[in-house]
Order: C-alpha cells, then structure tokens, then sequence
C-alpha cells in the first residue's frame, strides 16, 4: 500500500509514503513551474520506487489555501489518477500544525495583490482573516507563527515574522502524525484567498 503526495501551492513537492507513512521518497522543486514537470517527476518517481500509478492506494494533496493556477493543477492531476482507481483525499496546510501538536498559533502567508492571509486558532476556536498592507503590522501579534514555506512571505512580512515554522517541513519530518490525521478525512474543497471571477478582474 502506498501513497503519492503532491503539493502545487506554491511551489512543488513530490513524495511516496509506505503503508506505515514513512516516506519512501521525498523531493521539493523551487524555481520552476510545476505544471512543467509534475508529469515527468512523478512518472520518475514511482518508476524509481518500482511502482506504478494504478497501484498507488490514494493520492494526497493539498487543497489551499492558494492560487487557482497552482491549485488547479494537482487537483486535475489527481482527477486523472482517478481513472486508474487511485481515491483522492486532500487537506489544507494551515491544518498541519495542529495535527503535529501545536495546540493554538497563527498560520500566515501572502495572498497577492497587496493582501495576506491569516488562520489563528486555540483550544476553543478558529479564525480566518484577509487583511491589506495597511493592516498587516497591527496583526501581527504575539504568536506562534506557521508558513507553509519560505515563498509565504515577501519584502513587508519577513520583518515581522520571527522564526516561522514551515508547514511543509513539518510535514517532510513528522508524516505519520500528520497523515494519520489525513487519512481520517476525505477530499475538500479547494480553498482559493478570492473567488476565480476576482482573482483573474480585468480593471477597465
């Protein structure tokens, strides 16, 4: 039993687990497109691990928060392993702390055209937040903070943000804890920062 993940918000994380949720294989791109090379890299990978993809048991991606271009992409591809009978489950990054033991914190990342986003939680409740620049110093308070990579930030919120921890590493370091939790859930919906009719407005 075996397990692809694959990770397109951003940039592009390929990986196989085992059936105990050890990571057979693990490898991140940065620097290049992922609709590039998600075909070529994954057809190598599995070929590597001497498997193939109707022997795969699920695929796992990440859902969002995110792009439309970007998470479009592994939720098409993971459409297309369907046919070959592979179930698809799916979660959010800002999911991941939580499942590795961080019981309240704020997970933040960039959302383009001058807005972040902020998901803060505690043992009672959650939040969501879509703030401007104008906002982003008086939000940022004192917390744990989670990106999901180095690509989270930019020029304004680097500062700000001492010694986030990268969902992504944590997911690279500890995968029985998180996909455990993974496992337990289904497919969700993919979480866009703004609607596609917003996101790609052409101003007049």
């Amino acid at each position: 039993m075996s397990y692809l993940y694959v990770d397109s918000t951003y940039d592009l994380s390929l990986g196989v687990l085992d059936d105990e949720l050890n990571w057979l294989a693990y490898e991140s791109h940065t620097g290049v497109k992922a609709s590039a090379i998600i075909q070529d890299r994954t057809a190598i990978l599995l070929k590597q691990l001497g498997l193939k993809a109707a022997e795969l048991s699920s695929v796992i991606t990440v859902n969002g928060p995110g792009f439309y271009t970007g998470l479009r992409l592994t939720e098409g591809f993971a459409n297309v392993l369907g046919f070959f009978g592979v179930r698809n489950l799916s979660f959010y990054s800002y999911e991941v702390p939580l499942w590795a033991g961080h019981l309240h914190g704020t997970w933040f990342t960039k959302a383009y055209r001058g807005e972040y986003f902020l998901y803060r939680w505690d043992r009672d409740s959650s939040s969501k937040r879509l703030i401007s620049t104008s906002e982003l110093s008086g939000a940022i308070i004192d917390d744990t903070y989670f990106i999901h990579s180095g690509a989270s930030l930019d020029s304004l919120s680097t500062p700000l943000l001492l010694n986030p921890i990268s969902t992504a590493e944590l997911i690279r370091l500890a995968p029985q804890k998180i996909f455990t939790e993974v496992l337990k859930g289904g497919v969700c919906e993919p979480f866009y920062f703004r609607a596609p009719e917003d996101e790609f407005k052409v101003n007049p």
